[in-house]
């Protein structure tokens, strides 16, 4: 069953993360198979299969989790809903969070409610100046 709004399945998501369940995790996902997973600095994960594996590694590899997700922007459509949230990730037993992320995420409402299509996850540099904007090259 999906989710009554989007940010139902996003609270759900990141339960799942934190739970470190992949049937939970799975849950808040389409089960169309054009979903699609880019965790940070990886290659992208496209299909139920490879996104559930992706999952399935990262719980595996690390011990618990704590994320902290704090909505920066959001663009509604009717029937499509993207997120953009400012991650702070904890693994472990450590006492700080990991450098920051921000994820877009993705949902669509299905005929059973709300479900994830799309999680991407890239690291945010901060304290770093943005490039220095150049001219356009003259093309004639």
């Amino acid at each position: 069953m999906g989710f009554a709004t989007p940010e139902a399945a996003e609270a759900a998501f990141y339960h799942a993360f934190e739970s470190r369940s992949l049937d939970a995790m799975m849950a808040v996902w389409s089960q169309a198979e054009h979903i699609a997973c880019i965790h940070p600095l990886a290659a992208a994960l496209n299909g139920r299969g490879a996104v559930a594996a992706g999952w399935r590694s990262i719980f595996e590899a690390a011990g618990q989790f704590r994320v902290n997700a704090r909505l920066v922007h959001e663009i509604r459509e009717p029937g499509q809903v993207l997120r953009i949230v400012h991650e702070s990730l904890t693994i472990g037993h450590e006492t700080e969070s990991r450098p920051p992320i921000l994820a877009s995420n993705l949902y669509r409402r299905e005929s059973d409610g709300w479900r994830m299509i799309m999680h991407h996850a890239s690291p945010l540099q901060v304290g770093s100046e943005p490039p220095a904007r150049t001219a356009a090259p003259v093309l004639h």
